[in-house]
């Protein structure tokens, strides 16, 4: 028998398709190329300036960087946009940060979904190593991970999400360091940060930050039976959440501050993920005021006092303080049954959609002398 004698035009076609296939199998997949981009991401210097956003392969930036008016919620004030192409799909990918360095890079698959495990398998294959540091709770709406990626120069942070409101999506965020980004207050309870074998998975806060906060403050309050005031050591034992320092109250001035009182003793305190930097002051015997300063920044929106209030303590507003646009300075008296009277001043300053609290809550339930530019109530739009 003759063997087969193909034609050029068969000969030709079989070899288009032998090199596409052959180029086929060779090209990298999709979680492949994703993996890449993280290990470049990470490879860059800390904090990674705005232009070493040009090293990250695949992306294609549309143009320069951006300053919002508003600033984002993972602090980033400044932004820059592109986009990429893996496996045929049509990624988007945002950078975040401040005025010249990066904070994190976003990116949101608008094409069929790579995959996690494949994703978290292809990170692995590329010398990475991830531990899952942060999961949903189960039965609740929660459709992130969160993974500490290292192995790749500079350790970081990698989220995938998996679903938007029910709805299956993928979504991917990269930062550097080991902490995890904040959760936003709505995010505490469906998220747990302890995704180990065999974890319970409880949610990272039961409260928002600022229940928590208001808890805090009503645990503070002096009770009407007893002494007027606490002394320093039953302070220290009330359940407010608040860290103080082991050496106890120090001899002070603080009059610079305002704060007329001898002694005071510094804390530190945490609610539902939210930081505050604590003091108290007073007489060397008694305790009569107490400042809570927010280490940071949160959404606006909040409404502590009327959490506050929810607790059985009546919250009438007092005194209004200067008419500021970027910040004001209220006192309010709390007062009920089970408690003395007290007098708590709310200092909120304003950035855009972000805003950061501060308070001082007088145990004596008197007021500072009055600025000659305060307001009462009904008076000025004070209210």
């Amino acid at each position: 028998m003759r063997p087969a004698v193909l034609r050029p035009a068969t000969a030709a076609l079989l070899a288009v398709t032998w090199a596409a296939a052959a180029q086929a199998q060779s090209a990298p997949r999709p979680e492949q190329q994703l993996a890449a981009l993280v290990k470049a991401y990470l490879a860059l210097e800390t904090p990674p300036g705005w232009e070493a956003t040009d090293k990250l392969p695949l992306v294609k930036w549309a143009g320069g960087v951006t300053m919002l008016q508003n600033c984002l919620p993972d602090g980033g004030c400044f932004v820059r946009q592109g986009t990429a192409t893996v496996g045929g799909r049509t990624i988007t990918v945002v950078a975040t940060g401040a005025r010249s360095f990066v904070l994190f890079v976003y990116l949101r698959n608008g094409g069929a979904a790579v995959g996690e495990a494949a994703m978290v398998g292809a990170l692995g294959a590329a010398s990475l190593t991830t531990t899952l540091a942060r999961c949903p709770v189960p039965g609740s709406a929660g459709g992130t991970n969160w993974y500490r990626v290292a192995g790749g120069g500079q350790p970081g942070i990698l989220s995938v999400q998996t679903t938007c409101n029910g709805r299956p999506c993928e979504g991917l965020s990269l930062s550097h360091g080991t902490d995890l980004p904040a959760l936003q207050p709505n995010q505490l309870a469906l998220y747990s940060e302890s995704c180990g074998a065999g974890a319970e998975r409880k949610a990272v806060a039961s409260n928002k930050p600022h229940e928590a906060l208001a808890e805090a403050v009503v645990a503070l309050l002096t009770p009407a039976a007893g002494a007027a005031l606490p002394d320093w050591k039953a302070f220290q034992g009330l359940q407010a959440g608040i860290a103080w320092d082991s050496a106890g109250p120090k001899a002070v001035n603080y009059s610079s501050l305002g704060d007329p009182n001898p002694w005071s003793l510094n804390g530190t305190a945490t609610y539902a993920q939210r930081s505050f930097s604590a003091r108290a002051s007073g007489t060397q015997t008694q305790v009569k005021t107490v400042h809570l300063e927010e280490i940071g920044q949160h959404p606006r929106g909040e409404h502590m006092l009327g959490v506050v209030h929810t607790r059985g303590i009546a919250v009438r507003l007092v005194r209004c303080g200067p008419v500021y646009t970027q910040s004001t300075n209220n006192w309010y008296s709390l007062q009920s049954a089970g408690t003395r009277p007290a007098m708590i001043r709310q200092s909120i300053r304003y950035d855009g959609n972000q805003v950061s609290d501060a308070y001082e809550l007088r145990l004596d339930g008197t007021l500072p002398p009055r600025d000659p530019r305060d307001r009462e109530p009904g008076v000025s739009g004070c209210q």
